[in-house]
């Protein structure tokens, strides 16, 4: 015959109020301390990989531009079709705060040269570059008949980094060495561009629907010299090299 045990309701055995409370405060401490660890990583992998977004597309773009400044070259252009005239035109035809022209070779000869425009757009915060590919006419580049025009869109969200121009241009001041320093007024003049010797750089990639103060917002940099420019010549500005 089995025998069920008895339940003693007069024991006392278990745990006391005061035990409970002190295991749920210890049980809340715990918890809380996870959800802030939880929640501090995920805001910090959330910066990290927007600074490397913002990082890596500043970048890749601020390596184009100045792999096609460092490109610039002269280029013989066809001025009158009915004429043959043409004109060796200087590798900087066109800056200001917001954009520069230029000619800029980047094949090896076989290819013609393409004037390319890199220019910086404060609403739609973008850079473009566009790209206009001539036709060889009477032995010279014919820029505007025949020629085609591409763009694309190098960056987004991008702002200027306060005061400071998207594009700013120095000449050499008068000092032995000369150094390129004294900054241009823009746009540049005629004269002015045939003197610019380094080109300045600078903005800010902000993370997608961000501002210019959001965190991960990436500043970069550059300069670029233009070739042929020699400091120690009396007349110190670039020349054309082709």
């Amino acid at each position: 015959m089995t025998h069920r045990p008895r339940i003693d309701l007069r024991g006392e055995d278990g745990f006391t109020i005061v035990e409970l409370l002190t295991a749920m405060v210890i049980g809340a401490i715990v918890l809380f301390a996870t959800l802030t660890v939880l929640d501090t990583t995920i805001s910090l992998t959330t910066r990290v990989n927007t600074r490397v977004d913002t990082l890596q597309r500043g970048r890749n773009a601020m390596d184009l531009m100045i792999r096609d400044l460092r490109s610039q070259n002269c280029v013989n252009v066809l001025t009158n079709a009915a004429t043959g005239a043409t004109s060796m035109d200087d590798s900087l035809i066109g800056g200001s705060a917001t954009s520069v022209t230029f000619y800029t070779d980047l094949g090896d000869g076989s290819k013609p040269p393409t004037r390319r425009t890199l220019t910086y757009n404060p609403t739609a915060k973008t850079i473009v570059e566009t790209i206009v590919k001539p036709a060889l006419q009477a032995g010279a580049w014919n820029f505007t008949t025949g020629a085609t025009t591409t763009s694309r869109t190098l960056l987004t969200d991008v702002v200027q980094d306060g005061a400071t121009p998207v594009f700013s241009f120095y000449a050499f001041d008068g000092s032995t060495p000369r150094t390129p320093t004294v900054a241009l007024s823009s746009p540049l003049s005629a004269a002015d561009e045939a003197r610019t010797v380094r080109i300045s750089i600078a903005f800010k990639v902000q993370r997608t629907g961000g501002t210019a103060t959001s965190p991960g917002a990436t500043l970069l940099q550059d300069d670029v010299y233009r070739r042929a420019a020699d400091p120690n010549d009396a007349d110190p500005s670039p020349e054309c090299s082709s």
